[in-house]
């Protein structure tokens, strides 16, 4: 019986194939100047399809219930998309969303879905926030209580 439990054990544990592709964060220390892009590049080993996301971890000194990012992604050759996008970090009540541990709230923002990406091309996006103060024309220049930037890829499972 207990050979049996085992067997089942390492047949899940080996069938599980995980479906990131890419992961990498960058730090920034608590304070994200607007002049900071934070760029990650990658390679794939396979053309497919994915969903790719922004991490982003923030701590309790992020005073807006919203995050402004523009997001640029190129191939070598050329820039296949930018984009300016609006990411909800809290409720109406200002709970921030997200995993929370400790005093960090991570969270997961889709970038692009179902997009298609091919292998052995070298890729890169860049993240810079575009946040601003209401009525104010100027961006802002010191983004507070942001700790991390991350870059996921994940491959979607086609049947």
């Amino acid at each position: 019986m207990r050979f049996k439990i085992l067997l089942l054990l390492l047949f899940l544990n080996f069938s599980c194939e995980s479906k990131i592709e890419f992961l990498d964060y960058n730090s920034i220390d608590n304070v994200w100047h607007r002049d900071s892009i934070q760029s990650f590049v990658f390679e794939l080993t396979s053309t497919n399809k994915y969903n790719t996301y922004i991490n982003l971890r923030i701590n309790e000194e992020y005073e807006f219930s919203n995050i402004f990012l523009i997001t640029t992604l190129k191939d070598s050759l050329n820039i296949l998309s930018k984009d300016t996008l609006n990411f909800k970090l809290a409720d109406k009540s200002g709970k921030f969303l997200g995993k929370k541990r400790v005093n960090i709230i991570e969270n997961s923002l889709i970038h692009k879905e179902n997009y298609k990406l091919e292998k052995n091309k070298k890729y890169s996006v860049s993240i810079e926030h575009a946040m601003r103060i209401i009525n104010k024309v100027s961006g802002l220049e010191n983004l507070d209580g942001v700790i991390d930037v991350g870059y996921k890829i994940e491959k979607i499972n086609q049947r």
